[in-house]
């Protein structure tokens, strides 16, 4: 038992450091969580014998995450931004998986893996691009627009990929296209329960707890509702972030709405945290050691080619070339959602 507390405290305190050093350097908070999963694993400091057992815990990091995506979700923003969403957004994502899942197939990996593959490289990381480009101040230009487009779609498109992915390990006994079907009943069924809920149950719920002007009561209904809508739909046998995200987008409508992301930021970040330092650990270091100059080649080829591709879809709809230019080298990068598809 001693043994363990004194893991944790070693692991809390490299997680402390490398946030510092890397908000120091101005690096996002993820890739310092990432260096001390790495710096915990089994190849360095081997803090867990088995670091898979915190997986779970740290999923709960990724249903408070797609939990403040709902409630960020802004249709009528979407329905402005309809043409840049559905056209370069939608060109973006469907190219760069084609493109990537082909690269696959040719490397000798099976469809569904080149499926997810493809899928996981198509996304980029909303947190880091909005939060650069909200600090340079070119939020609102015509080129910061259309990478926030082209994000705005694949927020969305995370959605139907947590349904997906998990279908393609269906065993030889049901076919894909059956358990899709049952699946798209499933999330129907699950669309309505969750909606009839929010319309109905949850605005009296919220206000008879606001009345109670109790700021610990409100973070419990907030957490209880997040992991009660994330429980629903894995009773569904569909992803608990669907759930989480579902019912973050009821409530994103209500007067309570920046309330509730308030209090439910620090779980967030805190569980995300962990997440990315269970994903670090997972990396083998002598693979990656004994294979660098794969990996290297791997790199600069993902960059280029989603940069390309993001310009090639700016073009098809318009967009000005310097525009679409720039909007590709934001976008070229894996997001953080890759990390949860992956997983």
């Amino acid at each position: 038992m001693h043994g363990i507390f004194a893991n944790i405290l070693i692991l809390m305190a490299v997680a402390v450091a490398s946030v510092w050093l890397f908000k120091r350097i101005n690096l996002p908070p993820i890739l310092a969580y990432l260096y001390c999963g790495i710096l915990a694993g089994p190849d360095l400091l081997a803090l867990f014998e088995h670091p898979e057992d915190m997986q779970t815990f740290a999923e709960l990091g990724v249903v408070f995450l797609l939990f403040s995506l709902g409630l960020e979700f802004s249709l009528p923003k979407m329905i402005a931004m309809r043409q840049m969403v559905f056209g370069v957004g939608l060109g973006q994502m469907l190219l760069t998986t084609v493109a990537f899942m082909g690269i696959s197939l040719m490397l000798g990996l099976a469809l569904p893996a080149a499926i997810i593959v493809g899928s996981i490289v198509a996304l980029s990381s909303t947190a880091i691009v909005i939060k650069q480009t909200n600090d340079m101040g070119i939020l609102n230009t015509s080129r910061a627009q259309m990478a926030v487009s082209i994000l705005l779609f694949q927020d969305l498109a995370v959605v139907p990929l947590l349904i997906v992915v998990p279908l393609l390990a269906v065993d030889g006994g049901q076919s894909l296209s059956m358990a899709i079907a049952l699946a798209i009943v499933k999330g129907v069924a699950v669309v309505i329960i969750l909606m009839s809920v929010g319309k109905w149950i949850l605005p009296r719920v919220f206000t008879e707890v606001a009345q109670t002007r109790t700021d610990e009561l409100f973070v419990l209904t907030t957490i209880l509702v997040a992991l009660m809508a994330a429980g629903l739909t894995y009773s569904f046998g569909l992803s608990m972030a669907l759930g989480a995200f579902l019912a973050g987008m009821m409530l994103g409508e209500s007067q309570y709405k920046y309330q509730l992301e308030a209090d439910i930021r620090p779980f967030r970040d805190i569980l995300m945290g962990l997440f990315f330092i269970t994903i670090g650990m997972r990396l083998n270091l002598s693979d990656l050691v004994a294979q660098w100059h794969w990996a290297l080649l791997g790199l600069v080829g993902m960059l280029l080619i989603k940069i390309i591709i993001i310009r090639l879809a700016g073009g098809l709809f318009g967009v000005p070339k310097e525009d679409a230019w720039a909007a590709g080298f934001k976008l070229c990068q894996m997001g953080e959602f890759s990390f949860v598809i992956a997983a």
